[in-house]
């Protein structure tokens, strides 16, 4: 019987001292982790200083997690908890793969997202006042399979209604959308001669909205 009192008494005391662990548990660390190329590191810390002191048992972790990805340029947080006192928050970046319609960027997920600032000059950019940037996106991989075979690479395409407009280093192509193929590969057929001819000048400008032929200037 006293054996059993005893054992008794050992499960209360262990089970009241993990309870009270859990109760007076409190962060005293939050460690950041990720590689930081556009996102505010004084944002993330700040929000990761607002963790220290509470409850490590009641803290709400999807609630935690929506509101770091909040912060402009994170596309993902991770928060883990490490007993006794410890978070780690891991933070992912958008990667931007080009500028939509000079407002925000979107990234290799075809995500739009929103900065206060457009800090990235040497990227693709993409506009239209009709098509998605998901549709622009396959626009441009569409052209430049073509003007490949130029090497040429595009920096910039933007669509208005039938009208492209469509720019490399060196070339701006001017060209109906409903004749682009046609088109675009009439100029390619011709290009070593035209090279050949206007091979000391930049920028050169290129018209290709005639029924046949096209304008240089």
């Amino acid at each position: 019987m006293i054996r059993f009192i005893f054992l008794f008494l050992i499960i209360i005391t262990s089970i009241l001292y993990v309870y009270q662990n859990k109760l007076i548990s409190t962060i005293n660390k939050v460690d950041i982790e990720g590689e930081f190329n556009y996102a505010d590191m004084k944002l993330i810390t700040e929000r990761a200083k607002l963790l220290i002191g509470e409850n490590v048992y009641n803290i709400d972790l999807r609630y935690q997690k929506d509101e770091f990805e909040k912060i402009p340029w994170v596309k993902y947080s991770q928060i883990s908890i490490n007993p006794p006192d410890h978070l780690t928050v891991k933070i992912i970046e958008h990667t931007p793969l080009f500028l939509w319609n000079e407002l925000n960027y979107v990234n290799k997920d075809m995500q739009t997202f929103i900065t206060p600032n457009l800090p990235i000059k040497n990227i693709l950019k993409l506009s239209s006042n009709n098509y998605s940037h998901r549709e622009m996106y396959d626009l441009f991989e569409s052209i430049q399979s073509y003007l490949l075979d130029i090497n040429e690479v595009i920096i910039a395409i933007s669509k208005e209604d039938d009208m492209l407009k469509i720019k490399s280093e060196s070339l701006t192509l001017v060209v109906r959308y409903s004749r682009y193929r046609d088109k675009i590969r009439e100029f390619i057929s011709v290009y070593p001669d035209f090279e050949n001819k206007l091979k000391n000048r930049k920028n050169i400008h290129i018209d290709l909205r005639y029924p046949t032929g096209f304008a240089v200037r």
